[in-house]
């Protein structure tokens, strides 16, 4: 019974330090995520202050010219160009919330697995501690035959029920001929 105790308590130590092993791994994941929104945001940023100085050179080299940067065909090329600098933020900012994510799955599936490990130690430390207790109870059911053979061996109970032909109880027989 010991050693399948002590086999039981060495389960759920192991399932322990898988367990914990992973919650690492999943927190490492989520910082993973946090230091990817941070570096997404901050891309973002930085693309759409080189995008607006883009523009703010092309309205000053137009003003330069001598057109009108704010009607005509030089208020549409700034209207489209500013539109397709949005896409472009909004591209980059959606491959970065992609990177995020998959951080983050990736964290929720090693928390899954330490909950497992802990879950599946347990379960087989129950086992083996069962096992040991069936084998315990086997056991003793083992000596007590052995120890209720060598009681009757002593008594002399085979002998006696070779004389009367049959069990005699523990009153023998003379007290069932009195009950009949």
């Amino acid at each position: 019974m010991q050693a399948a105790r002590e086999q039981a308590n060495a389960a759920r130590m192991q399932s322990e330090y898988q367990a914990q092993a992973l919650e690492f791994n999943a927190a490492q994941a989520r910082n993973e995520a946090d230091a990817v929104s941070r570096q997404g945001a901050n891309e973002v940023s930085d693309l759409q202050k080189r995008q607006h100085a883009v523009a703010a050179s092309g309205r000053a080299s137009a003003g330069a010219s001598g057109l009108l940067v704010d009607s005509g065909s030089a208020a549409d090329v700034n209207a489209a160009t500013e539109v397709q600098a949005e896409s472009d933020r909004n591209l980059m900012r959606e491959n970065y919330q992609r990177r995020r994510f998959g951080y983050v799955n990736q964290a929720a599936g090693y928390e899954h697995q330490a909950a497992g490990a802990r879950a599946g130690g347990e379960a087989y430390a129950s086992a083996v501690e069962n096992a040991g207790r069936a084998g315990l109870a086997g056991s003793l059911l083992t000596a007590a035959g052995t120890v209720s053979s060598k009681w009757d061996d002593m008594t002399g109970w085979q002998k006696s029920t070779k004389k009367s032909g049959g069990y005699a109880g523990p009153f023998g027989l003379s007290a069932i001929k009195r009950l009949g």
